[in-house]
């Protein structure tokens, strides 16, 4: 019996011509296998939400074979949703399986989402906390818009974690995308406490932000009344410190030139370290100043710091060392005047006592200590770049960008040696034309002063002698 196709068939369309009149078999349709893998995933994330460990280590074990650093269909890690939800069972789970505590989505860290969730326990979130620090976790970083753990510890209210960020030494003068610094964030939030330990840790009063507003302003538009008193108290007793410290300067000025020659009375050369806590709090660093100041170097020292120098002193974060080396180039690269240096030789038409004399002499000697760091730190970076364009090739784009700032290196050189010579100059004619001190009159010893005494002593007899002898040959001459 002939076999007929329906209409519009032909033996192409047919599969196959082998079944005849035989059922056909069913077809196997493959399943992508993208599916199933977000499946598991949307298991695991409301698994964490849900806090069941037991589906967690599952899913982890089985299904992603330990891959505890996936990211899910959020963009999240695991951890970084454990962390969210405050599943602390979970956390730790991850954590012992090599979860990555600084791997970020979107520039969130672990740690910003645990302090992101205000309604969780707090209890909770600071076991978290305590286990990301422990793992290694960067406290030292900011989301996108410029927020630090630290910030969202205290919009969330978290008062325990925001002692322990501090008692890890973060830095709370970090700023946001606004201008706002940790205090800024307290006084918004109106959060009384933590206000108070930030300016325990001396974090700044007065620094504005973007739109010049200080932390009081902030507050005071929103009528926290609490941290306006705290912040009013507090700048009241700066300003008295700084009254004070004002008056004492002053005196100690009146009293000795010496002042202005650190370690001369002690005999050694002057090294001016008490100038490098002023160059760190200007370069947004003065967390490192205990660090600096314990290792006893000077002034010199501190402006030629190097990568390796900062590693080998403690400073761990990548970050305060690269603001650390763009404050010291700053520094040596900007602009000199002879104004700035020129001391009494501006003011020749007045006159001026020993004390301004010593006064600018004093300032004269700081600032050629200073330029002869800056001279070395130019040669320095001048040699380096001669050390790259050496191993570039000669049709290297980068040759003449070198050479370039090489040039520039090299008029910076021969400006500041001018400098030099025009206060060497006015030196010499400061020395020339102006009486030695009275201040440099050494006291006399008590050999020397002894030794007067029997001059005098002698001087007094000899006298008494002469005007005996003077009275005697008077009264002879009478007689006769």
């Amino acid at each position: 019996m002939a076999q007929f196709r329906p209409a519009g068939l032909s033996d192409e369309d047919s599969d196959s011509d082998d079944y005849g009149f035989y059922e056909k078999p069913a077809r196997k349709y493959h399943v992508p296998q993208i599916n199933v893998r977000k499946t598991i995933e949307n298991n695991l994330q409301a698994a964490i939400i849900n806090g069941n460990v037991l589906e967690v280590e599952k899913i982890i074990t089985c299904d992603l074979n330990n891959n505890v650093n996936l990211r899910l269909d959020s963009g999240w890690t695991p951890l970084m949703h454990a962390c969210f939800h405050g599943q602390d069972k979970i956390v730790d789970f991850l954590l012992d399986k090599g979860a990555d505590p600084n791997l970020h989505a979107d520039s969130v860290t672990p740690v910003m989402a645990a302090c992101s969730n205000s309604s969780a326990n707090t209890d909770t979130i600071y076991y978290i906390i305590t286990k990301l620090i422990e793992k290694g976790c960067i406290l030292n970083v900011g989301d996108k818009y410029g927020q630090t753990p630290l910030m969202r510890a205290i919009g969330s209210g978290f008062v325990a974690v925001v002692r322990k960020f501090l008692e890890e030494k973060v830095n709370i003068e970090m700023r946001d995308q606004q201008g706002w610094t940790a205090l800024f964030w307290a006084a918004h939030h109106n959060q009384p406490g933590i206000l108070e330990m930030l300016i325990a840790h001396d974090a700044r009063l007065t620094e504005v932000d973007r739109s010049s507003r200080t932390a009081l302003d902030i507050a005071m538009s929103h009528d926290h009344t609490s941290i306006i008193e705290i912040l009013n108290k507090h700048l009241k007793k700066d300003d008295d410190d700084v009254i004070d410290n004002h008056i004492s300067t002053d005196i100690d000025q009146l009293r000795s030139w010496f002042d202005f020659y650190p370690g001369l009375k002690k005999g050694d050369k002057p090294n001016y370290s008490c100038e490098i806590r002023h160059l760190l709090y200007g370069m947004g660093c003065e967390r490192l100043t205990p660090l600096i100041e314990a290792s006893g170097m000077d002034l010199k020292t501190f402006l030629l710091l190097e990568e390796n120098d900062m590693i080998k002193l403690g400073i761990e974060m990548p970050y305060e060392r690269q603001r650390l080396k763009i404050g010291l180039h700053k520094f040596h690269t900007r602009g000199w005047k002879l104004n700035a240096v020129s001391g009494l030789y501006a003011r020749k038409l007045e006159h001026f006592t020993v004390i301004d004399c010593l006064t600018s002499l004093g300032s004269h000697l700081q600032q050629i200590y200073v330029l002869d760091a800056t001279l070395q730190y130019v040669l320095r970076e001048h040699n380096k770049i001669q050390n790259q364009i050496k191993f570039e090739p000669p049709d290297s784009p980068l040759i003449l960008k070198m050479k370039t700032a090489a040039k520039k290196m090299m008029t910076n050189i021969n400006s500041i040696r001018r400098e030099v010579k025009i206060m060497k100059n006015i030196l010499i004619k400061i020395n020339k034309n102006n009486p030695q001190p009275a201040d440099l009159i050494k006291e006399k010893s008590v050999q020397e002063i002894a030794a007067g005494y029997v001059t005098e002593a002698f001087f007094a007899c000899s006298l008494g002698l002469l005007v005996y002898h003077a009275k005697a040959f008077i009264s002879t001459l009478l007689k006769k």
